[in-house]
């Protein structure tokens, strides 16, 4: 019986230690943010280029590296691809990384359209902390411009 009132006696002190004591931190709200990259897909020579709004620096470049694909556009029209991104930005202030999945949809014309989800997670100098998500939507003409488009949330810390 008193093992019993002192694991009472231990619970009713703890909760009331949690009720009363230091209050929580709050965590920062996720912050939207948005990239539009450019790319000449007939001059592989020329970085792709990017510009963001939001806690992200404004302007950059960027590196994709396709880890994997699959799909059967010859048949479908259709592939998907996984792709991670390295941005660099002009500021100096760091890198940040991405992972993209994206579906892409080949047209009749020769342009293609795509779209699908984005991890960012981690980076180098002010974006170490990174972790965020959202969604890349894009477009590539027939004469091999691209332009996509990525908006969704991200934290710092």
């Amino acid at each position: 019986m008193t093992k019993i009132k002192t694991l009472i006696g231990t619970c009713v002190a703890t909760g009331a230690l949690v009720a009363l004591g230091a209050p929580t931190a709050a965590a920062a709200p996720p912050e939207p943010f948005t990239i539009t990259e450019t790319i000449d897909f007939n001059n592989p020579d020329e970085a792709p280029t990017f510009e963001a709004k939001g806690a992200l620096c404004p302007s950059g470049s960027f590196e994709d590296q396709i880890a994997a694909g699959g799909g059967h556009p010859d048949t479908t029209g259709k592939f998907n691809l996984l792709i991670r991104t390295v941005y660099t930005c002009d500021d100096g202030s760091g890198s940040f990384f991405a992972q993209k999945h994206v579906f892409v949809t080949l047209n009749e014309d020769g342009s293609s359209t795509n779209t699908g989800p984005i991890t960012l997670h981690g980076g180098t100098g002010d974006y170490a902390t990174l972790s965020g998500h959202g969604v890349d939507s894009g477009t590539a003409t027939a004469d091999g411009l691209g332009i996509g488009t990525i908006s969704g949330v991200l934290k710092l810390r």
